[in-house]
């Protein structure tokens, strides 16, 4: 067959046809068919319309089977009769993306000569209209942007501030699924049940407009997008998917959260963050790239270990971070885009006061990993190792303690809670019952002592009713509960800690409107006492 060229033809097409364009290739625009789509059998199509009239200037007869290739064309695919079966014809140039190249055989990517399209990061899946409908307006996406900022941030601070700002609020950028999704997760975690369920029944997503029911329309509309834009293979789907899972938790939202956090360690495994130097990865070029890749990670990390704190036994998805693991650098200096080397410390570096509020809240989530492994074993805690977590955890809570503001939203509070948790008796014990062991005597004191500064700083300073909820991260509600549910279980109660229980019941409350999760802690706070009575 004698294929048209630029020599050949009588006429030129004023412009390349469709399929050429589409892969970036030269077209001698030869009419009816381009030189290119006539050798390799593809559809060529110039559709080119003037300013006169919006018709075809020129376009290809339909195409068979044979010339179309194993694909159909969008015209043919619902009128499509049953054929005989052909052998595939594998178009030329058909672009593998990169994470199908990077799992199958990564070592293509050394040598760069491999066409893994345009999109080989971001994705093809366009933004639906009703997710640019739920992120409003640029005035609106940075309000949500400077809300998570200004409170979730200063306890969970996995996202680059300034990176944010600089690439991601650019109306441009929004055409990106990934970033689309980022944005559209910052707007979940942000937003109260009930306003997140009036905004999703207000963009058609569904009904239940006031419900306090954390599955709003929002949470779901959210949840599906992700799905559609995992395959992306970005980092910012990844933070995505931290900001799903800590709402989750955040709201008690079981067992969703438990699977999402295991989805976003394994997301993060094929990203190449935090794995072996021998499995790929994209090429990080910045100390700040490199600094919010540690970040995501461990924000992963201390969900991880946190979701199974109340029945330890579950494996984690996340290994247990090594001695010379770096933590995260100065929260400031991150914030201003600026990290250098010289300031980075590892786990085995020693605590020291100017440390970073992130950096304490990972090391306090690897002792929680610690903790939970030994009371998940079979084998008792060995005696130094309980001695030194004990005092691992009392000298982080001295620091945390000693200031105008305490803060009780450390997970060495929670540690030091699970730590001595199976040996605060769940009733009291019967007079014939065997004397109290070390550990029991031990707990005991700690559950004192804790009542003593939650007294002293919870009913005394109002530190804690006097915050604003949206600054509360969830972690001290599981602290605060299981205090309340050992004084509740004490065989005396004193009026310190009756103090104490109303204290924190109210704060349940008043936390409630921000975290679903501390309303189920009241229920089951409920449910102790009802057992405790009818016993």
């Amino acid at each position: 067959m004698q294929t048209p060229s630029r020599e050949s033809s009588l006429e030129l097409a004023p412009q390349a046809c469709q399929s050429c364009r589409s892969r970036k290739r030269r077209c001698d625009k030869a009419l009816p068919k381009c030189s290119s789509c006539a050798k390799r059998g593809r559809v060529c199509d110039y559709y080119w319309r003037s300013e006169e009239n919006s018709t075809p200037l020129a376009a290809a007869p339909a195409p068979s089977t044979a010339e179309r290739g194993w694909y159909p064309s969008p015209e043919e695919d619902d009128q499509q009769q049953p054929q005989q079966p052909q052998q595939p014809q594998q178009p030329e140039g058909r672009a593998v993306d990169f994470p199908t190249i990077l799992f199958l055989d990564p070592n293509l990517l050394r040598y760069g000569q491999v066409d893994t399209g345009p999109n080989q990061y971001y994705g093809a899946t366009p933004v639906p209209p009703s997710v640019l409908h739920l992120l409003g307006g640029l005035d609106e996406i940075r309000s949500t942007a400077d809300r998570f900022f200004r409170h979730i941030h200063q306890w969970m601070p996995f996202i680059s501030k300034k990176r944010f700002y600089d690439l991601h609020l650019q109306p441009a950028s929004h055409a990106r699924p990934d970033v689309a999704l980022l944005l559209l997760a910052l707007k979940l975690v942000t937003s109260l049940p009930a306003a997140a369920a009036a905004a999703g029944s207000a963009s058609g997503s569904g009904s239940g407009s006031g419900s306090t029911d954390p599955r709003t329309p929002l949470y779901y509309a959210t949840k599906h997008f992700y799905q559609e834009v995992e395959s992306s293979f970005s980092i910012l789907v990844l933070q995505a998917g931290v900001l799903i899972a800590l709402y989750e938790l955040g709201h008690g939202i079981y067992p969703a959260v438990y699977l999402s956090i295991g989805l976003c360690a394994r997301y993060a495994h094929a990203l190449g963050i935090n794995v072996s130097r021998t499995v790929p990865s994209r090429k990080v070029l910045t100390l700040v790239e490199v600094e919010e890749r540690r970040r995501v990670w461990w924000a992963i990390v201390i969900l991880d270990r946190f979701v199974s704190i109340g029945c330890p036994g579950r494996p984690f998805a996340t290994s247990d971070p090594g001695l010379d693991d770096f933590l995260p650098a100065d929260d400031a200096a991150w914030d201003q885009g600026t990290v250098r080397p010289e300031d980075l410390s590892t786990l085995s570096s020693p605590m020291t006061g100017h440390m970073s509020k992130f950096s304490l809240l990972c090391q306090a989530g690897r002792l929680l990993g610690q903790v939970l492994h030994y009371l998940a074993s079979d084998v008792a805690i060995p005696d130094d190792v309980w001695m030194q977590l004990d005092r691992t955890l009392q000298s982080m809570l001295a620091a945390a303690l000693n200031i105008d503001r305490p803060d009780f939203d450390q997970i060495a509070f929670v540690t030091l809670v699970a730590l001595y948790t199976p040996w605060l008796a769940d009733h009291p014990p019967s007079p014939d019952a065997p004397p109290p062991s070390e550990r029991s005597r031990r707990a005991r004191v700690v559950l004192d002592q804790i009542t003593d500064r939650i007294s002293a700083n919870l009913v005394e300073r109002q530190c804690l009713l006097g915050r604003d909820p949206e600054d509360i991260p969830p972690w001290g509600l599981y602290f605060a509960y299981r205090v309340c549910g050992a004084l509740i279980r004490a065989p005396r109660q004193t009026p310190q800690a009756a103090a104490v229980i109303r204290t924190l019941r109210e704060g349940f409350r008043t936390i409630d409107a921000r975290w679903n999760v501390a309303g189920l802690y009241l229920q089951l706070l409920e449910a102790q006492e009802a057992i405790r009575l009818g016993a």
